[in-house]
């Protein structure tokens, strides 16, 4: 496997992470997001910021904490679809007025604000905004053949590493880490319904991956990388996707 190098910081930002401050932004374009965006609101953890069967009205643009998309099935089990961390937004725009077929809920407390459609189409008619949403959008779909990939051909040590590395991956993209270490605040069990193991099998797997040096467990629910070129190796990551 071709080797994996460390991934850079890019400009900083994370596409909407501190929008404002982007150099590849006019000052009319950073204005009228200002103009467009509501003002932010706090909910606590395990709070819903839209259910299954809600219509779409709004966006949601993550500025601080993490989310997560889930769907609930017959069983009664909900299992992870995919994740919404800080600079991240809750659609693309494509599907604003659509009948959501999946809810969105607070990992930890949660700071976000709300772009309503009208505002969502001034942003759209600024073609550098428009690029924006449209990256958004493109780097969800490869999220999500990544994870369909991992839960289907992947290990349990190569799917919680290549979870790892994407969490790392868009932390430090979005300038949230601090040399390896970034937060991580997933329980046993969430990591489990994200990645379709069985909490008992999440924990054996980590305190492997842990004893093979790649990662080791910091205060305040951070995680320290020690071999970021071991852990994307064992988790196939591709950091190119940001």
């Amino acid at each position: 496997m071709k080797s994996l190098s460390k991934p850079g910081k890019g400009k900083g930002m994370y596409l909407f992470h501190n929008f404002t401050a982007r150099n590849d932004l006019c000052d009319e374009d950073k204005r009228v997001f200002r103009n467009s965006v509501g003002p932010p609101r706090e909910v606590k953890k395990g709070s819903h910021l839209a259910r299954e069967g809600d219509v779409l009205d709004r966006l949601h643009l993550i500025e601080k904490g993490w989310a997560c998309r889930y769907k609930t099935l017959q069983d009664g089990s909900a299992p992870i679809t995919s994740l919404l961390l800080p600079g991240d937004v809750s659609d693309n725009g494509q599907g604003l007025h659509c009948k959501l077929d999946f809810s969105i809920k607070a990992i930890t407390r949660v700071r976000f604000a709300t772009i309503q459609p009208e505002c969502a189409e001034k942003l759209f008619d600024r073609p550098r905004i428009l690029r924006l949403f449209r990256t958004s959008g493109h780097m969800s779909l490869c999220f999500a053949r990544s994870w369909l990939i991992n839960v289907s051909s992947r290990s349990a040590e190569g799917r919680i590493a290549n979870l790892l590395c994407e969490c790392y991956a868009r932390s430090r993209a979005a300038g949230l880490t601090f040399k390896g270490r970034y937060f991580f605040p997933l329980t046993q069990v969430e990591i489990s319904e994200a990645l379709g193991l069985s909490s008992v099998h999440v924990s054996r797997s980590l305190n492997k991956i842990k004893r093979k040096g790649l990662i080791e467990n910091c205060d305040n629910k951070q995680i320290q990388i020690k071999n970021w070129h071991g852990l994307a190796a064992l988790g196939g990551f591709q950091h190119d996707l940001l």
